[in-house]
């Protein structure tokens, strides 16, 4: 009975490690906008990531299935409201040997109130033996 309580303990201790790890995206990393970044409303945001190569050091890891962006507001850390989706479907296709860049021009809705939002990066990827959700919040600011 203690080897089962130590087992679920241990595999408890294992999930809560590997979850921080994973609350960030998979094979890119996001350039710009970056987190804090000041934005006003109606102009135009370049949204900018770079994707990994699929055999980097001579391994291949998985790749991005999917990858949505969208607007949201948020009360502290807390995303609340979806207002817009920036992009359905973005491009994601990454090269054998080099870091491919990706960048999209957006402009802010021009009756966005001032406060806090965020734009919300997910993603899908295939990893060698299944598929895992990844996602990360850039934190913007819609300033007069």
């Amino acid at each position: 009975m203690k080897f089962i309580l130590y087992f679920v303990a241990i595999v408890l201790l294992c999930q809560l490690a590997m979850a921080d790890i994973f609350s960030q995206l998979q094979f890119m990393k996001i350039v710009s906008p970056t987190n804090g970044q000041s934005i006003s409303a109606g102009e135009e945001v370049t949204i900018k990531y770079v994707m990994q190569p699929l055999i980097l050091n001579q391994v291949s890891n998985g790749y991005t299935k999917n990858l949505d962006i969208n607007f949201h507001k948020r009360s502290g850390n807390t995303k609340q409201t979806l207002l817009k989706s920036i992009c359905t479907n973005c491009p994601k296709v990454a090269l054998d040997d080099k870091y491919k860049t990706y960048t999209k021009k957006w402009r802010v809705p021009a009756n966005t109130k001032p406060g806090s939002y965020a734009i919300d990066f997910s993603q899908t990827v295939q990893l060698r033996r299944g598929d895992l959700a990844t996602a990360e919040t850039v934190k913007v600011n819609i300033v007069d």
